[in-house]
This record gives structure tokens, sequence and C-alpha cells, in this order.
């Protein structure tokens, strides 16, 4: 884990003023880091040894399922957090978790924090798994806490939006192109939806511009998957095959001919090309989102001169990728509009 200079000042700080010296006098500027690292790294350990000493006493006073235990627990998580001690993070937030539902019951708010936590040391670990499962549980109680014009809850929407397109991208949570995974996406396109609406309320305009790049970005991962989605998976009408009848003249026995027919089934022209247009449709729809998202960004940037200036470099960035990526959907629907089936 990076120091920030602030973090290192306030760490050498902390050492006696002879080794302060000693280090100015003696130890080029990578010496300062290592030392600062070093010195961090005791406090982290002191306060995981406190912690854990504070909590053998908690338990002895009120005993092991006091509620009390649990704020304790979740500060001795994030530290161990800190030291990269992630299993023991995991061990020890999942009892503060533990802790708080047999106290307060499965929707109680407080398990926000410990779940984010918990999500955090899931993710040090590459258990995507896991992640994909406990962050579905933290936003389910953000839903239930949070209201839903709060700027709280947008934030939750944004945290929920950024994992499903992560998720989505690396096929975490299931195989690109299934009915299934477009769903997903779908239902967090709708919430982005109305928290959009909301944010122009309050006059939010940072969660406002977060919220649009992110629908728009949105939109792009659904076109994605319609592209790989397997044509068992397509919500056509028009049948994939047809039954035709077959006939022919072939000789007989008796050396004169005969008609036989039979029956064949074969693919149906029809089915492709409601496919093709299904994925050609959705392209396009991807792309004109994402020229509104951009025209309603630049709008946002000329009504809002202060922030412009203040966010000019990320939005810069937003604006360039979503041209990109415009121009790349644009050739992507033009492919797809020559193909043969």
């Amino acid at each position: 884990m990076g120091l920030s200079l602030l973090r290192i000042f306030l760490l050498l700080m902390m050492l006696s003023p002879v080794m302060a010296q000693e280090v100015d006098e003696q130890s080029p500027d990578g010496d300062i880091v290592d030392a600062a690292k070093a010195a961090e790294l005791q406090l982290l350990r002191n306060s995981a040894n406190n912690l854990q000493t504070r909590l053998t006493e908690l338990a002895e006073q009120s005993g092991f399922y006091d509620v009390s235990l649990a704020e304790v627990q979740l500060d001795l998580g994030r530290v161990y957090l800190e030291l990269e001690e992630f299993e023991l993070a995991e061990e020890i937030l999942t009892q503060a978790l533990q802790l708080l539902r047999i106290n307060s019951g499965l929707y109680d708010a407080r398990q926000i924090d410990v779940l984010e936590q918990l999500v955090n040391a899931f993710k040090f670990q590459s258990n995507w798994e896991k992640v994909d499962d406990y962050q579905h549980l933290v936003f389910s109680l953000q839903q239930r806490h949070y209201k839903p014009d709060s700027p709280e809850f947008a934030d939750a929407v944004l945290n929920m939006g950024q994992w499903r397109l992560v998720a989505s991208r690396a096929n975490i949570a299931g195989r690109a192109g299934t009915y299934q995974s477009v769903q997903a996406l779908d239902d967090i396109k709708d919430i982005y939806a109305q928290t959009i609406v909301h944010a122009q309320e309050r006059g939010d305009v940072p969660r406002l511009w977060q919220l649009t790049y992110a629908s728009a970005m949105l939109d792009v991962e659904m076109a994605r998957h319609l592209l790989n989605t397997d044509m068992n998976d397509m919500m056509i009408a028009t049948p994939r095959y047809l039954t035709q009848t077959i006939c022919r003249t072939v000789a007989s026995p008796g050396g004169g001919t005969q008609r036989v027919c039979w029956q064949e089934t074969v693919n149906n022209p029809d089915y492709y090309y409601q496919v093709n247009n299904q994925r050609r449709t959705q392209l396009e729809r991807a792309r004109l989102s994402l020229q509104r998202a951009e025209q309603e960004l630049n709008s946002l940037l000329e009504a809002h001169p202060v922030f412009a200036i203040e966010q000019a470099q990320k939005t810069r960035e937003n604006l360039q990728s979503l041209s990109q990526v415009s121009n790349e959907l644009m050739r992507e629907s033009r492919r797809t509009t020559l193909q043969s089936w």
C-alpha cells in the first residue's frame, strides 16, 4: 500500500528527534520512505493488538454475543486489511456480521459497513463469486435504508453499477450473451434512470455527470452481450427451423417411375434475418444512447462552468471515451449490416 507525502511526514514526526535528524542527514529518499512504512506498519500492528485486547475484555465483561463487540471487530477487520492479512480480516468481519444478525436481525443498517469491508477482503483474495454475492447483499440493504432521492443512494447505485460492469466484462456472474446476463444489466439501467432524475432535482452536478456517463457505458456492455448471445437465447417469435416436404420422381422396380415424398427439417432464413436485425437494432440503440449522453454531458459543462474547470481532466477523458466507443459501435453496426446468413 502506498504512502502519501502527508502520511510520511506525520509518521516521521512521530519518530524521535534524534532518529529523524539521522534519517534526514544520512539516508536517501528511498530510506525515508522505508522508515515511514516500517513506522506505519508498527502502528498498525500495535493497533491490532490493542483492539484484540479490547475484544477479550469486552467478551469477559458482557459475553461473547454482546453487540458492542461488533464495532471493535469492524475496526480490527479494517486494520487487518491495511496489514494485508486478508484471511484474518475475513474471519473477524464475518464474526461481526453474524453478531449483528444475531442481535438485530438480517436488515440492520450497521451491517452495511461490515459487508463493504468483507467485499474488500474477498476482492484482495480474488474470490469473485463471494464478491458478487456480498456486493448484492450490500446493495439490498442500501436500497432498504437509503432514500431513493438521497446522495447516499446515488453513490450506492454507482458502486453497484460499476461492479456489474466489471463482473460482466470478466464474465464473473455468468456467461456473456445469456438472457440472465443481459437482464442483470438492464435492471441496473432502470435504476440509473430513476437516480438520474433525483440527481437533476437536487442539482447534484458531480453525481449527475457520473450517473449519465455510467448509464451510457452500460448500454455499450448490453450491446456487447447481445452480439455474443446464443441464438437459442434470442427472444424471437420466428421459428429457427422449418419442415419442408420434398418430392422426387424415381425409377420404380417394374421399369416405370414413381413420385416419392418425404419431410426434411431445414434452417429458416427469416429466423437468421431476425437475429441479425435484433443485434443491429441493439447496436444502434447503444450508439444513439452514447450520442445523447455526450450531448447531455456537454450541456452540463456549459451550464456549470465552475464544475467544468474543477473537473476538466476527468470530464475530458470521459467525453473522449464516449466518442471512441461510439465510433467503434458505428463500425460494428456497419459490419453487422453486411453480414449474410
